[in-house]
């Protein structure tokens, strides 16, 4: 099959099905059996799937493979691989094929090879030679005939089943990554330290050699649960010579009570290290402890190196649906094998006979009598019923193997398929985790690696083999939370250890690309080249924060290195990928959950707003994720401040969180716009607290020169102050516009003074620009304002100087003028009054924009049509301008002018000379007066009743909606103003260039240069951190606890209602019950 099939093998599920071989009606269980159970089971796994069955166009083999044909051609990708197909493999007697059918065979298939049990195999079976005998939807077959009327192919099927759980073997030492050697191998002596000694495999340089030279010296090896083995391979030691020549292998499950392989000595190797002995046992050892005991050596002491032969686990059960006496025998046979055996009952004749043997808990006692009789009762022809009760007898001793699925199972057959899996003592728990995975039967995986039923726990398995991997491959990139949570929760991985940066960079690699819901940044991440983490953090900045960085300094750490915080990389990755509950599982257990909720809260924000809108629900599913995680991070904040001191959490929010970009909370908040968190009252106290007496940690210098400082550069001093000297400005500004100074050719002393100032503007604009790089700079709507005056300015003083230019500049002056009052609106947003009425004006001035949009087209319409209609032959550009845009534009206002549109040249207003209209510039009479005034009417229709409406109505609906969070948007703005006041230098423009100067001394003679301003954050130092950091995670567990409390409280409270009124139709039952029994009892009337 390897090799004439090209076959990957083992496989790493085999379902052996066996039934009914004609067709038989189907309930609702066999129809979920074929249609969704055996298939979802087939194809849902990690690696290839078989299904054997009897191979006829028949019954439970014809139901079996068409389910899974149907699944193939419905789910199979175009182009996609046939080697991944599940292999359906139908076994039958030679003599069971039509005649025609097996002369056609004979002619046309040349390549056929004898096997054991003299099974004719035949290969490459197309559709073209298969009639209504063989079913065409299996792709393999293997026909077994001996010339005799035996039914070979059910002893055939057998020997599969058996060979599959046994076939596969690998070097159990050579898996480096999964043996920890040090604990596992142990010895009798050594001549070493210890006899823990490491390097014993046959590829290692060192080999074990006893220290004392007699027969009782042995090696052991704990494969920490118990494995299948086939044999063992053995090279004698690379540094002497010495080497085994006899040895002996021993077994055990609990390191008291051992066995010798095969009762025999097995030859060893004859040299140092050119030979490789390779000793096969008999039958294969399942156990947990092997023992190599030398008998025979060269040299003066035992010394070797081996290796175990371990069986790849294979999961193997029979399922029996309806059927006749074969399908008995072959279930009985598989069992006797030890393969597990699931029953699906009530779905007829001998599937119900081994339902209601098996039933119970008598077994493996039966009654013979009733067995018999129902197995009479369902045999078409002559059979020896009695040796068919003795398969059933023997397979009776065997309850373990004996499982019953009557379709109430929850889960269905894959449910019944891994109980019975659990129940196989043979059985290993990895194979059990893989299927329970991939099946997404998370519950019966607890019960199977956690519960007490099960005869192995955990603890006593290999966890980086059996755990890691699939924490690795199935749970986190298949977005199981379930079981992630099971894992983490139970201790089975241990975070801290296994989460490296290769797991990381695995994780992103693995990322399952065929997914149609991945968000489009994900793909650039699986398509970047090079270091995938750096592109990680590319997004990252783009949509979380941009100096958000993936490491911390230079350190990018190796493949092996665990990474300094494992449950945020997981939690960032969780996010990228949208794996929403996952993210939120992995920021309950994040040590800085404030900041991480605030920036997940952002790259949602950011991500919807990358969103096309047609993708509406997309959008809005981010937005409630948004809000989700705002409502996390103000809901911990909150806690944070219940349960501590205010000044804790002043630190909380003002401390430096370097794994967010060396940020704050705050500004974490601010960037992801959230309302709720700004205006948390303990933030507002320390807007408050800042803006009074700017910002400084308790126990500072509290010398008079040091508080002056600090009530200097306290923001509301220096708010007081900026507004003080741009009220100046704006004086001397204005008195020079109304004055007659721009009149005179050369500049005045308030020209100079206002030139100077405007500078001071410049220099700083361009601080804050390169302090808060470009890119946030340009965000702020009030600095577009800035350079737009300050742009105008320049302009128009350097037309000033210029003689020919004068009258422009007093108009670009002007307009210059109107932005530099226009920017007062910003100084009145700490008010809570008026702070929140410059928002709506910056709304509304949004919506005028949308409407004046709309406006200019419908303008355009109208007066290109009337002026078309009106006036035919004008050539004249203004007349034209006039006509198209002037008017229709004020007539919106009323200004109709009717005058110009209703007029003959008898009125005398108007005339038809064109010598006059071109010489004189006589007033054009207008034509066609009745279309043009209905143009009027339906422009007034539109501009009048239409647009304005609709404006008044956007005006009304963003007066609403900011009046409904006035509180909120102006706690904002004021956290915004404080924010800006308390990084501007304490001096105010003019007098601010004395800053700017003495930066530049104490760069040119102490060679320190900063741009930065201060910012609201708080440095500690490494202990502090860590208290904050402890404290923020306790107060948010603590919240955490107690909100799953409250919403179980509040399920239940919500679930009495339904308990009260099924409690009350019991008691109604139950009374009933009893006056029926009351009626039935005989009264006797003594006289």
């Amino acid at each position: 099959m390897s090799t004439e099939w090209n076959m990957t093998l083992p496989p790493g599920l085999v379902l052996s099905v066996t039934g009914g071989a004609w067709d038989f009606p189907r309930n609702a269980v066999v129809k979920e059996v074929f249609r969704k159970g055996l298939v979802d089971a087939a194809v849902k796994n990690e690696d290839l799937a078989m299904v054997i069955s009897g191979g006829a166009h028949e019954g439970v083999m014809k139901y079996t493979a068409r389910g899974l044909s149907e699944y193939e051609w419905a789910h199979k990708p175009k182009g996609s691989d046939d080697n991944a197909d599940p292999i359906t493999l139908g076994v039958c007697g030679w003599k069971c094929v039509d005649d025609d059918v097996r002369d056609k065979l004979e002619k046309s298939v040349t390549n056929h090879q004898v096997a054991e049990l003299e099974c004719r195999t035949y290969f490459n079976v197309t559709e073209n030679f298969i009639d209504e005998a063989l079913d065409p939807n299996h792709s393999h077959f293997i026909f077994v005939d001996d010339t005799t009327d035996q039914r070979l192919d059910i002893e055939l099927r057998v020997k599969l089943e058996r060979e599959m759980r046994t076939f596969g073997e690998t070097q159990y030492l050579a898996c480096k990554d999964k043996v920890n050697r040090k604990e596992q191998i142990s010895c009798s002596s050594s001549t070493h330290r210890t006899c823990h000694h490491t390097k014993i495999g046959l590829d290692d340089s060192e080999a074990w050699i006893a220290d004392v030279g007699d027969g009782n010296q042995w090696i052991s090896l704990d494969m920490t649960y118990p494995r299948r083995v086939n044999g063992l391979q053995m090279k004698g030691n690379p540094q002497a010579d010495m080497w085994v020549t006899k040895f002996k292998v021993l077994y055990s499950d609990n390191e008291r009570d051992w066995k010798v392989v095969d009762n025999k000595e097995f030859d060893g190797t004859s040299d140092r290290d050119t030979t490789v002995a390779t000793s096969r046992f008999s039958s294969t050892v399942r156990a947990r402890f092997f023992k190599i005991q030398p008998t025979k050596w060269h040299g003066d002491k035992p010394s070797m190196r081996f290796d175990l032969l371990v069986c790849k686990d294979v999961a193997v059960v029979c399922v029996l649906v309806e059927g006749g006496i074969n399908s008995i025998k072959q279930a009985c046979s598989s069992i006797k094998a030890g393969t597990p055996l699931v029953i699906v009952a009530d779905s007829g004749r001998a599937a119900n006979v081994l339902a209601h043997a098996f039933e119970g808990p008598n077994l493996p006692n039966l009654d013979e009598s009733t067995i018999k009789a129902e197995l009479k009762e369902i045999i078409r022809r002559d059979v020896d019923v009695d040796s068919t009760f003795d398969l059933i007898k023997e397979a009776a001793k065997k309850p373990n193997l004996l499982n019953i699925y009557d379709g109430s199972c929850e889960g269905g057959i894959q449910a019944a398929i891994l109980e019975a899996l659990r129940r196989d003592d043979e059985q290993s728990i990895s194979v059990n985790t893989t299927l329970a995975l991939l099946w997404g039967y998370h519950e019966a995986l607890k019960e199977q690696m956690f519960g007490s039923s099960f005869t192995y726990n955990w603890k006593a398995y290999n966890v980086d083999e059996l755990v890691l991997g699939a924490l690795l491959r199935e749970n986190i990139l298949k977005n199981q939370v379930e079981f992630v949570k099971l894992l983490i929760d139970n201790d089975v991985v241990d975070l801290d250890k296994c989460v490296t940066w290769g797991f990381i960079k695995h994780l992103y690699s693995k990322v399952n690309d065929d997914a149609q819901s991945l968000p489009d940044h994900m793909w650039r991440i699986i398509e970047s080249e090079g270091n995938v983490l750096d592109t990680v953090q590319e997004v990252m900045q783009e949509l979380a924060f941009d100096k958000f960085s993936y490491y911390h300094g230079d350190n990018r750490g190796q493949e092996k290195d665990p990474v300094d915080d494992p449950y945020r990389h997981l939690f960032i990755f969780a996010l990228l990928c949208g794996y929403d509950e996952m993210a939120l599982y992995f920021w309950e257990e994040d040590s800085e959950p404030i900041a991480s909720a605030l920036a997940a809260s952002n790259m949602y924000k950011n991500q919807s707003k990358k969103i096309s809108s047609r993708y509406t629900e997309q959008q809005e599913h981010l937005k409630k994720m948004k809000k989700k995680f705002a409502a996390l991070a103000y809901e911990s904040l909150d806690a944070c401040e219940a349960t501590s001191k205010t000044a804790d959490t002043f630190n909380v929010v003002l401390r430096h969180v370097p794994s967010w970009g060396d940020t704050t909370c705050l500004k974490l908040a601010e960037l992801s716009v959230n309302l709720s968190f700004i205006g948390h009252a303990g933030i507002q106290a320390l807007v408050d607290k800042v803006w009074r007496h700017g910002l400084h940690k308790p126990g500072n210098d509290a010398r008079f020169c040091v508080k002056a400082m600090d009530f200097v550069q306290a923001p509301r001093v220096a708010f007081g102050q900026y507004l003080m000297f741009y009220l100046l400005f704006l004086a001397l500004f204005s008195y020079m516009m109304l004055s007659d100074q721009l009149a005179s050719r050369w500049p005045q002393e308030v020209e100079y003074v206002l030139m100077v100032w405007v500078a001071t503007f410049i220099a700083e604009e361009i601080r804050e620009m390169i302090a808060h790089s470009p890119k946030r700079y340009f965000r702020v709507p009030w600095n577009w304002n800035d350079i737009f005056n300050l742009t105008l300015f320049t302009v128009g003083m350097i037309l000033r100087l210029t003689a020919f230019g004068r009258n422009e500049a007093r108009i670009i002056l002007a307009f210059s003028l109107f932005g530099f009052y226009f920017r007062l609106l910003h100084e009145l947003t700490p008010f809570k009054f008026t702070g929140p009425k410059v928002l709506m004006v910056g709304q509304m001035i949004l919506d005028v924009l949308v409407i004046l949009t709309i406006m200019i087209i419908l303008l355009l319409a109208y007066g290109m049509s009337t002026t078309a209609i009106l006036y035919p032959h004008t050539s004249d550009p203004v007349s034209l301008v006039t006509s198209i845009i002037y008017r229709p534009y004020f007539q919106i206002y009323g200004e109709l002018a009717l005058d110009s549109i209703d007029v003959t040249a008898d009125d005398g207003g108007c005339t038809t000379n064109e010598t006059a209209i071109q010489l004189d510039g006589a007033m054009r009479c207008p034509e066609h007066v009745g279309w043009g005034l209905f143009c009027l009417a339906l422009w007034m229709i539109l501009s009048n009743a239409l647009l304005l409406n609709l404006l008044i109505a956007m005006f009304s609906n963003t007066y609403e909606r900011v009046n409904e969070k006035n509180e909120l948007f102006w706690r904002f703005m004021r956290y915004s103003i404080t924010k800006e006041y308390y990084k501007k230098p304490s001096l105010a423009p003019p007098f601010i260039i004395i800053v700017h100067f003495w930066r530049l001394g104490r760069f040119m003679f102490r060679n320190i240069w900063t741009w930065n301003s201060p910012t609201l954050k708080l440095g500690f130092n490494e202990d502090e951190q860590r208290h904050i950091k402890a404290l923020e995670k306790q107060v948010v567990y603590d919240y955490i606890m107690k909100k799953r409390q409250d919403e179980q409280e509040q399920d239940r409270k919500e679930q009495m209602p339904d308990r009260l009124d099924m409690l009350e139709s019991q008691l109604k039952l139950f009374k009933t019950h009893v006056d029926e029994r009351f009626d039935k009892v005989p009264v006797r009337v003594t006289p």
